[in-house]
């Protein structure tokens, strides 16, 4: 039985335009990528899907970062799993951005806290996940999952988004309800051939879509996250993953040149960090396909 608030969200997505904008980490144009306010900036803007980079403290801390050291982000280099979360907090501050120069490491739990009664989905992207510490990987999904479903976060707000293929097999064997979406990188060789992140192989233009099939058919995924800026890219390659039933977003569309190139391919989402550029500038190419006229 649906909550007012689901059966309001639902409507919302119902409403919302044809191309959904995840914001990466909040508006990292806007306030430091993964801090209060630049999720406050995403949520002002309407953002569809809030991008979350999860990692797990030595404390057993679910914190918010991009990267899985400090380093970039802050200056100050620590490695997220090997510190304490009241360390990580005393001694890291996140580096300017937009006139942003105190704000500290975020909990999950702050980050629901604030999104929980907002028309907002989630990307659960579980960053510390790593086969070589199968327990604490493990601790990390499961510890993520009982903290969204704790602040009422619906399964259908949902979709875990990330690199990992571990990752990505653990939510398919104990949370197959939660859509699961595949990132993917596609490099060009000199010698014509392409490289996937899905395959150590290097291949054939004809079997990239063969490759992105059977990981979708192992996984049982959702859908995939691709980069607009492979010269693989295409509206011929997003279409025919469609057809097959799949979702398909790109990363990263920062620009309205990109943000052109997403709308002309028909992808279902864009992550971004510049949803100032881009939301006005798909929706500006959306209503030209709309009507040529304008």
């Amino acid at each position: 039985m649906m909550t007012v608030f689901s059966a309001v969200f639902a409507a919302l997505v119902l409403q919302a335009g044809p191309i959904r904008f995840v914001s990466h980490a909040g508006n990292q144009y806007s306030a430091p990528g993964h801090s209060i306010p630049a999720y406050k900036v995403a949520l002002e803007r309407k953002a569809d899907i809030l991008k979350l980079d999860l990692h797990l403290t030595r404390d057993n801390v679910i914190v918010l970062m991009h990267d899985r050291t400090t380093r970039r982000k802050t200056g100050t280099n620590l490695e997220i799993c090997k510190h304490d979360y009241p360390e990580l907090l005393e001694k890291c501050t996140y580096l300017p951005v937009g006139g942003f120069d105190k704000e500290k490491i975020v909990r999950l739990e702050q980050a629901l806290e604030l999104v929980r009664d907002k028309p907002i989905s989630l990307w659960l992207d579980m960053k510390g996940y790593t086969p070589k510490k199968p327990e604490r990987s493990m601790q990390l999904v499961d510890t993520v999952m009982a903290l969204v479903r704790k602040y009422g976060i619906s399964d259908d707000r949902l979709m875990v988004a990330t690199w990992s293929g571990p990752a990505l097999e653990y939510m398919k064997q104990k949370y197959p309800e939660i859509r699961r979406v595949q990132h993917v990188s596609i490099s060009k060789r000199a010698d014509g051939m392409y490289k996937l992140n899905l395959s150590p192989q290097e291949m054939k233009p004809e079997d990239i879509i063969p490759c992105l099939l059977k990981r979708a058919e192992e996984l049982g995924l959702h859908g995939f996250n691709l980069p607009i800026d492979s010269p693989y890219f295409s509206r011929e390659l997003v279409q025919t993953l469609q057809a097959k039933g799949y979702w398909i977003s790109s990363w990263f569309v920062q620009k309205a040149e990109t943000a052109e190139k997403a709308a002309e391919a028909g992808v279902d989402a864009v992550v971004t960090d510049n949803l100032e550029v881009v939301q006005p500038a798909i929706r500006k190419k959306l209503s030209v396909q709309a009507d040529p006229q304008k």
